[in-house]
């Protein structure tokens, strides 16, 4: 029998091992989920007009934190457009057609929003109101956001501090007691938005407000509570709306940046819209 050339077993050798790395690559390819690019919206409700750097910590955390600092969220990745409440209407939200909206923080007292300016906002309330009960669309209010959600939809929104709820301040006293810096929440129902959370039945959060939601407005449900605050994070059972009154994108001045839950639960969030447009 006539022995094998070696020039032939050196070919199928390179062969078997050309085919083990296209198998090996196809299969990390397989089991590596693909990215999955969201187009979000920010609706700023600042009363002082658009500036669209007004937000930078949040824009970034939002497009490149929550996929950076959490494992689950990796293959995440969202877009952010901007807009003014004060343009905020159906033909927008048709022209830029958003997967979900973020409502802002801002910086001035509800009362101030006057005139041509309350008229606007009202305007907004109209359009937001629309847009939960007829597209179903994926809505996460933040702070003063969380706010204008409950706002919407018939709650009141006051002073924490009810000594200045008769003198309508222009801005936000120093002197008033106000919800700052990290503070732990009790969760008082589950929800998706918690998964992963370290420690069950609480977690660690910025918080940055004077004013506070003083009623939980229908459909929405209470998720969480403060030891100041009652009403800190609320959904609407079934939807994707949810406000919340900390700062999710703040982990403090902390060396270690150690309140990192916050992202979590932006994380959270993002998962669910993605899942959301799958179906």
């Amino acid at each position: 029998m006539a022995g094998v050339s070696p020039k032939i077993s050196l070919n199928r050798v390179l062969i078997s091992v050309i085919v083990a790395c296209i198998l090996i690559v196809s299969l990390m390819w397989y089991l590596t989920p693909s990215e999955h690019i969201l187009r979000g919206l920010l609706i700023d409700l600042e009363l002082s007009g658009p500036e669209q750097d007004r937000y930078r910590e949040l824009v970034h955390v939002l497009t490149h934190g929550v996929s950076q600092s959490v494992p689950a969220a990796r293959n995440l990745k969202a877009d952010l457009s901007y807009l003014h409440y004060s343009e905020f209407s159906s033909s927008a939200l048709d022209r830029i057609r958003p997967d979900f909206l973020v409502l802002s923080p801002q910086s001035t007292p509800w009362h101030m929003y006057r005139g041509r300016a309350g008229e606007q906002l009202e305007y907004a309330k109209q359009v937001l109101k629309s847009l939960v009960a007829d597209r179903g669309m994926p809505i996460l209010g933040i702070c003063g956001g969380h706010q204008f959600l409950a706002l919407t939809f018939g709650a009141k929104v006051d002073f924490i501090d009810t000594r200045f709820s008769v003198l309508f301040p222009e801005r936000y006293p120093k002197e008033a007691v106000s919800e700052k810096g990290i503070a732990q929440l009790e969760m008082l129902r589950p929800d998706p938005i918690f998964s992963g959370l370290a420690i069950p039945g609480s977690f660690q959060v910025m918080e940055s407000h004077y004013e506070e939601v003083k009623s939980i407005p229908e459909p929405f449900v209470n998720l969480a509570r403060s030891n100041l605050s009652e009403v800190q994070l609320i959904r609407i059972p079934g939807k994707l709306v949810y406000g919340m009154a900390f700062h999710p994108e703040r982990t403090g001045n902390l060396p270690q940046n150690t309140c990192t839950d916050g992202k979590i639960l932006l994380a959270n969030f993002l998962k669910m819209v993605a899942l959301n447009n799958t179906r």
